[in-house]
């Protein structure tokens, strides 16, 4: 059965001061990446549409876990970015903190973690930081190398081959959501982690 991820509607956002959180049993998948990792985009790309998950030219711009429900049966999470230098310290750590109580407070309904890297820049040590983390909460995890269309094919090679060696050989899917470039892989991989 595939599921029809351009059956989605915005949910809600949660933050750390959101009073009356209520969670239910919906499998989930969540998105994390550092800021600028153009999260909002390859999740629209996902969604078949323009502007549902909104964007920034800012890095740093999402604050708060914004909840979307699909086929009104499945979440998809997009989390504020981590690692942005320009943050205020006491602003980073929050939302690290919220980054963190998100997956561990969700992590028995979580199927997977879709962690976004800059194909260009390859993994950075708070990249490699979070993926610690996944791993220590025992969440399964896809590496998606965002960005590709601004890289030759031996580039995209070079890079899927530094992300596998990284990140102890996950799975590593390389993606462009401005060129539409293995969003239907990345979809697949999705799907196959809802309907287990």
């Amino acid at each position: 059965m595939w599921v029809k991820f351009s059956d989605v509607v915005f949910n809600k956002s949660v933050g750390l001061l959101s009073e009356k959180v209520f969670f239910d049993d919906k499998k989930e998948i969540v998105f994390v990446g550092r800021s600028n990792m153009w999260k909002s985009s390859l999740m629209n790309a996902i969604f078949e549409k323009k502007d549902l998950v909104k964007t920034s030219s800012k890095p740093g711009k999402t604050r708060l876990a914004n909840l979307f429900i699909v086929a009104k049966k499945y979440y998809l999470t997009d989390l504020p970015g981590y690692g942005f230098a320009k943050l205020w310290k006491e602003h980073k750590d929050k939302l690290d903190w919220l980054i963190s109580w998100y997956l561990e407070e969700r992590k028995s309904l979580i199927k997977r973690v879709v962690m976004l890297i800059d194909s260009k820049l390859w993994a950075q040590d708070s990249d490699l930081d979070m993926y610690k983390f996944i791993l220590s909460l025992e969440l399964p995890v896809v590496i998606v190398l965002s960005k590709v269309d601004k890289l030759s094919k031996n580039e995209i090679y070079k890079s899927v081959e530094h992300a596998k060696e990284s990140f102890f050989w996950q799975e590593v899917i390389p993606v462009s959501s401005s060129k539409n470039i293995w969003i239907i892989e990345l979809c697949k991989n999705i799907q196959s982690a809802l309907i287990k």
